[in-house]
C-alpha cells in the first residue's frame, strides 16, 4: 500500500441527512474508488438499504452495509482529529474556504496525527452554521454562477479525487503511468514524407497535373509537423504506398 492510500484509510466521509439512499450509496462508491474506507450518516438506519447497495454497486457494498449511524452531527464527528466542512454557501459568518484542491495540505498534518473526518450536509440545504462551527477547514467547490451546487455524491467524488491526488503529490509519490506511444523518428518521418509525395505525384499523373515546388514544400512542412506516433506514420506510409500500387495498376 502507498503512503497516500495509507492515509486514505484514516479519512471518513460523513453525510448529515441526506435525503435519498440512492444517494448514499453513490458517496459510498465515490469514496471507494478514491481510496476512503470509511462511511458515516447522520441519521437513522436506512429501513430498505437496497437502493443504496444498487448505486454503490458490488464494490462498495461494504461500505454501506458497514455505515456507522449517528444521531447528530457532534456525535459524528468525535474521535477525529480534524473535521473538513463542504458548503456551496458563502457569507461574512463563514470561516475562510479553500477549494478541494487545497485540502490535502490542510488535512496532511492532522493525517499524519490521527484521523480526518469530510463533512457534508443535506442536498437541499447543506451544512448550518452550527455544523460548520465543528469544523476546522471548510472548502466549497467552485461552480458556474447559475449553479449553486452539486449533487451530493459528485461533491464527494470531486473532493476524494482531489484528496487522493493531493496526498500522491506531497508524499513524493507518481500517479498511475498514463501510456504514451513513441513518437515517430525523424527516419520514420522522413519514409511516411517520401511516401506521401509518391502517393500525391501519382494523384497528379492520373489528373494529367504536375506536382509543383511550391505544393512539394508545402506537403512536406505539413507531414513533418504532424506529431504523430511511430505507429500512425508507419499507417500512413503503408496507406500511401498502397494508393502508388493501385495507381501503377490502373
Amino acid at each position: 500500500m502507498s503512503r497516500a492510500d495509507d492515509l486514505l484509510t484514516r479519512v471518513a466521509i460523513v453525510l448529515k441527512g441526506p435525503k435519498y439512499p440512492e444517494n448514499i450509496g453513490s458517496a459510498a462508491r465515490a469514496a471507494h474508488t478514491m481510496g476512503v474506507r470509511e462511511l458515516v450518516v447522520v441519521g437513522r438506519p436506512l429501513a430498505d438499504p437496497e437502493p443504496a447497495l444498487k448505486t454503490a454497486t458490488h464494490n462498495a457494498a461494504h461500505l454501506v452495509q458497514g455505515i456507522r449511524w449517528c444521531e447528530s452531527v457532534t456525535e459524528a464527528v468525535v474521535g477525529y482529529g480534524l473535521v473538513v466542512g463542504t458548503t456551496a454557501r458563502r457569507g461574512r459568518q463563514r470561516l475562510t474556504m479553500a477549494v478541494p484542491s487545497q485540502v490535502a495540505e490542510l488535512v496532511l498534518p492532522a493525517l499524519e496525527q490521527g484521523r480526518v473526518a469530510i463533512l457534508f450536509g443535506p442536498e437541499d440545504k447543506g451544512l448550518t452554521n452550527r455544523d460548520l462551527s465543528c469544523c476546522g477547514v471548510v472548502i466549497t467547490i467552485p461552480t458556474a454562477a447559475q449553479f449553486s451546487s452539486l449533487n451530493l455524491a459528485q461533491a464527494v467524488a470531486i473532493t476524494c479525487y482531489e484528496l487522493r491526488e493531493g496526498l500522491v503529490r506531497l508524499t513524493g509519490e507518481e500517479g498511475p503511468a498514463l501510456y504514451r506511444p513513441r513518437s515517430a523518428s525523424p527516419e520514420e518521418l522522413a519514409a511516411m514524407v517520401e511516401a506521401a509525395l509518391l502517393a500525391s505525384q501519382a494523384l497528379d499523373r492520373a489528373a494529367g497535373q504536375s506536382l509543383t515546388a511550391g505544393r512539394l514544400r508545402h506537403l512536406r512542412q505539413a507531414m513533418s509537423r504532424c506529431g504523430l506516433s511511430a505507429r500512425e506514420a508507419k499507417l500512413f506510409k503503408d496507406a500511401c504506398h498502397q494508393v502508388v500500387k493501385m495507381m501503377d495498376r490502373g
